[in-house]
């Protein structure tokens, strides 16, 4: 009789459990109600993006070239291309861009960021 009456605590315990949990999530759904809408109507207003705003880092490992462009361009020259040419064909043979390497552009742009917001406000 004993493990019975513990296994209807335990339920309703989880029970109650299960319903604070709802109920804070419900609690954050209806905080965000009070919000007001950032949708823009795009050919008559423009976001405003910040002077660093570089764009999204895309890179696509099967089109590369190994032409450089990406380390040139970058403002922190973190991006790093391995390539070998055979010379008789004049193509490249093998690029290889660090992924490590481009993790820590992504951290680097997060962080950014974020020190940025907490600057200008």
């Amino acid at each position: 009789m004993l493990p019975m009456i513990t296994g209807f605590m335990n339920y309703g315990q989880q029970t109650l459990r299960a319903a604070r949990y709802i109920g804070q999530g419900f609690m954050i759904t209806l905080s965000h109600t009070n919000r007001l809408p950032v949708t823009i109507q795009y050919p008559y207003e423009k976001l405003i993006t910040s002077e660093r705003f570089r764009g999204r880092i895309h890179f696509e490992f099967d089109k590369c070239i190994a032409c450089e462009v990406c380390v040139r361009v970058c403002p922190i020259d973190l991006p790093v291309v391995d390539w070998k040419l055979e010379t008789n064909i004049r193509k490249k043979n093998d690029c290889l861009i660090t992924v490590l390497i481009l993790e820590f552009v992504y951290f680097v742009v997060i962080v950014l960021s974020i020190v940025q917001q907490i600057v200008c406000q």
